[in-house]
């Protein structure tokens, strides 16, 4: 899932999410556009977004995701007839209005479909069109007034019952802490529920100086703290620098913290790890230490142990995160310690909010939705915290927008007085004032003409946290996937240079997109400055996603007279490129096949390892049949080793193209590379018969083709795929001089 906020502040790419996504959503207070409750207590179905200023002007609303356009429909001209049904309520009300379909991927075989509906604008972008597709960051419109405040708009995210599981994971209550989260959808954060009871040391019970498998451990020694209720500890996946356990108690306070090892330094603690296990395999281990699980096992899993220092309360102390007990999370099954709740419990039909559930949230204790109690809520919606907690509900009740309901609906303003009110004060409306009431409503009303397929009754999220926790997602939908590849790409021909269009290869993305998105949440590669770099090279070491093997170049000679073509092998053969990274020579090939416990014999790895050693002596020295030591050895060369250097270039059917493309991701560190931020400079390169082309330069681009490449063999290319993932997956790329500053100069997008 590709998601980003409405509005788009110009950001860096490598900076904090958080602060620029408050900016970017700028949320009224309670009784002005708060999620879940309007200042009477009744529901409402999203918020109201100031849209932010950039110089003199506000934002336009945009697009959040890719989608298909159900719903237009155009804002009345504002008039000053105090008579207008948008007259009201101490002025103008725009009523322009789009609602958008979205349909995508969060996971494995996990599919999720919901709308989002923008409503208040002043304006419609002229290329938004019912029926049509649109795009994330497309413009929508402009924000509009709001009972006579300007620069605002009501925006709302919501789904039905089968997709409310598809997108959270359940359908109702909390979350099941008696097994794993699901594994189809991991990202986020890593959550561990240690269960009351879990002991901690003042060390790792198997120190590393000793020589032996965990399991022989039999006694421990005496613990210093043991948890009398349970905890969670909590580690952001990407292990940024600087990254830390966080430990948290069940409501979600946070008890403490120690720090962790980044995403560099987990290749070489797993492969240190499954040596100390029985049956141990280095993958095994590093989903262990990334997940605080094995989603896919290949050896003795349940055998290791996730030894780690965390914080309980008062102090710090060893703990094994893989214990009998332990059950692993993540943000995909919106926990309850961060503050998730499903409310689904009002069962009637009008739009006042009668739920026990959310009462007792707002007042923190149990007691139900009665009179006094809501009248207590009113006084406390309000507060900071409170909102805090209401923004993490997820609810079920009707929408705001249907016409044939309103009386059902809000009826109930004539018959009663706003909790805790005086007794004079009267009701909220005078039954005389009701029809205009109800025909402000009805102006603003759009339901039954949406047709959207799902229930008047739906579920709603708050849009800034359902934005929130979705933009950590990083798994691709095969359309998105497809968006990467630009549409041309210039490549080195003769002296010159050539620029050609880029082949379409939708059909592989279909054969190749699930087994690519597990691989990068698996190695890390799930932040959008981590997989722009990851992608804009597998797209060039493939050849667009061509060939998952190295062609071998031929040249012309005279033989006998005639002119033949004969192969010029590389120096490695027959350890070729294989795979979305190109893995090339033995020394690497077997490197990836001991991390996924793969057998190789020791006395082949030594001779392969003199080969190399005497291939590269002879390339030194200019020396005649430079690969002949390593084609030599093909003679004797098991049929099993063959038949695991040829998967390497296979996805699928026992392949590992992706995953070893990723190992190698992870074992040469190139999420650091990838984590600096975009310095695009503007560079250009004249291409015979088709004028200039511009492209842009990075430095973290240029280090990572580098690291992956050996050099700069098609860096121009590498660069142009990178220019088009920065635009498709960042959010404001700056590319100086183009006329569309978040844009490459002549940037032509790739659409499914």
């Amino acid at each position: 899932m590709l998601i980003s906020p409405p509005f788009l502040p110009q950001r860096t790419a490598s900076s904090a999410d958080e602060p620029w996504l408050v900016q970017a959503m700028n949320v009224g207070g309670f009784g002005d556009g708060a999620f879940p409750l309007g200042a009477d207590l009744a529901w409402h179905g999203g918020v109201h977004l100031l849209a932010p200023m950039e110089g003199t002007k506000r934002l336009p609303v945009r697009a959040i995701a890719d989608g298909t356009v159900v719903y237009v429909r155009q804002p009345k001209k504002e008039t000053s007839d105090a008579n207008d049904p948008l007259n009201y309520g101490g002025g103008w009300t725009d009523n322009g209005c789009v609602v958008i379909h979205h349909e995508t991927e969060i996971g494995e075989g996990v599919t999720v479909r919901y709308f989002t509906i923008t409503l208040h604008l002043k304006r419609i972008a002229t290329g938004v069109k019912q029926g049509q597709k649109i795009w994330r960051k497309d413009e929508v419109g402009e924000a509009g007034s709001i009972y006579g405040k300007p620069g605002r708009v009501h925006v709302e995210i919501v789904c039905d019952d089968d997709n409310l599981v598809a997108l959270v994971g359940r359908a109702s209550g909390t979350l099941d802490t008696d097994k794993d989260g699901r594994p189809t959808s991991v990202f986020g954060h890593a959550y561990l529920r240690l269960p009351a009871g879990t002991p901690f040391y003042d060390a790792i019970p198997l120190p590393p100086e000793r020589v032996g498998f965990w399991s022989e451990i039999t006694i421990l020694p005496k613990p210093i703290w043991t948890s009398t209720d349970a905890l969670v500890v909590g580690i952001d996946l990407a292990r940024p620098h600087g990254t830390h356990y966080v430990t948290y108690a069940m409501d979600g306070k946070t008890i403490g913290s120690a720090p962790a090892s980044a995403d560099a330094a987990l290749f070489d603690a797993a492969c240190a790890l499954a040596k100390r296990t029985q049956g141990g395999v280095a993958r095994d281990a590093y989903e262990l230490l990334r997940f605080g699980r094995v989603l896919e096992p290949l050896g003795n899993a349940d055998g290791l142990q996730h030894w780690q220092q965390v914080a309980y309360p008062g102090g710090q102390g060893w703990v094994n995160l893989h214990a009998q007990g332990v059950h692993a999370y993540s943000d995909a099954d919106f926990p309850d310690w961060c503050g998730w709740q499903l409310i689904d419990d009002d069962a009637d039909s009008d739009s006042r909010c009668d739920s026990a559930a959310l009462i007792d949230l707002i007042l923190q204790s149990e007691g139900g939705a009665t009179k006094a109690r809501r009248a207590e809520a009113l006084r406390k919606a309000g507060g900071t915290d409170v909102q805090a907690r209401l923004a993490r509900t997820i609810c079920k009740f009707p929408t705001e927008w249907e016409k044939a309901t309103i009386a059902t609906r809000w009826q109930w303003l004539t018959k009663e007085a706003s909790p805790g009110a005086d007794p004079m004060a009267g009701t909220y409306l005078k039954p005389e004032d009701f029809p205009r009431f109800k025909a402000h409503s009805e102006a603003l009303c759009f339901w039954e003409e949406t047709n959207v397929g799902i229930p008047s009754t739906h579920w709603h999220f708050h849009p800034r946290e359902f934005v929130r926790v979705f933009r950590q997602c990083g798994w691709l939908s095969a359309d998105e996937m497809f968006q990467l590849f630009p549409m041309t790409a210039m490549r080195k021909s003769g002296g010159g240079w050539v620029s050609e269009g880029v082949p379409d290869s939708k059909s592989r993305i279909a054969s190749y997109y699930t087994d690519l998105n597990k691989a990068c949440r698996r190695y890390g590669v799930v932040t959008p400055l981590r997989m722009a770099a990851f992608y804009a090279n597998i797209l060039v070491e493939t050849g667009w996603f061509r060939t998952l093997q190295e062609g071998i170049p031929k040249k012309k000679e005279v033989v006998n007279g005639k002119t033949v073509h004969v192969d010029v092998l590389p120096r490695y053969f027959p350890w070729i490129g294989r795979g979305f990274m190109q893995l090339t020579w033995p020394d690497n090939y077997i490197k990836y096949w001991q991390f996924v416990g793969k057998d190789v014999d020791e006395g082949l790895a030594r001779r392969l390892k003199a080969a190399h050693e005497e291939v590269e002596r002879r390339h030194k020295h200019h020396l005649p049949n430079e690969s002949e030591p390593l084609t030599a050895l093909e003679v004797h060369m098991p049929q099993s080793i063959k038949d695991l250097r040829q998967a390497v270039g296979v996805v699928g059917d026992g392949g590992s193209a992706p995953d070893s493309g990723g190992a190698f991701w992870a074992w040469t560190g190139l999420a650091r590379n990838a984590d600096t931020e975009p310095v695009n400079k503007r560079e250009s390169k004249s291409a015979t018969g088709a004028g200039t082309h511009t492209y842009y330069s990075s430095p973290g681009a240029r280090s990572v083709a580098v690291a992956i490449n050996g050099g700069t063999n098609g860096i121009v290319s590498r660069f142009q795929a990178y220019n088009t993932c920065e635009v498709v997956l960042l959010d404001t790329p700056i590319f100086p001089g183009s006329g569309k500053p978040n844009e490459p100069q002549d940037y032509k997008p790739r659409r499914p």
